[in-house]
């Protein structure tokens, strides 16, 4: 999770959601500003943008409703860059997210293409 979590509201995708393929996560935060991922999705072949969009719409699950009723303040944030050869490489990056967070919205675990052994998440500011 970065610091660039945005609330998840219309103004905040036209503003700050990324018009390419990527990895997003939903997020929401403890009393103790610890962060929880809600969710983990993968945008393609569509872009983060439409993915986030149709989530809002209730066209993709889990649904704008039922991440509130998850949580009462939900955000996104998303993967800006990652050392990949090419886009089926993001499936990888959300597999890892999925089995670092274990989201409880992810209806089923987001499995890796099987090229790499393992996947390496690292947080850069």
């Amino acid at each position: 999770m970065s610091e660039r979590c945005f609330r998840f509201k219309p103004e905040a995708l036209m503003n700050h959601a990324p018009q390419k393929p990527g990895v997003y996560e939903f997020v929401t935060f403890t009393p103790q500003g610890e962060g929880v991922v809600l969710y983990v999705g993968l945008a393609s072949p569509q872009t983060v943008f439409d993915a986030l969009e149709k989530h809002l719409k209730g066209e993709l699950s889990p649904s704008k409703d039922e991440l509130f009723a998850a949580a009462r303040d939900v955000y996104f944030d998303y993967v800006t860059y990652a050392d990949i050869e090419s886009v089926e490489d993001l499936r990888d990056i959300a597999s890892a997210l999925f089995e670092k967070t274990r989201p409880k919205l992810n209806k089923e675990p987001l499995t890796p293409t099987g090229r790499y052994g393992r996947v390496a998440l690292e947080e850069v500011a």
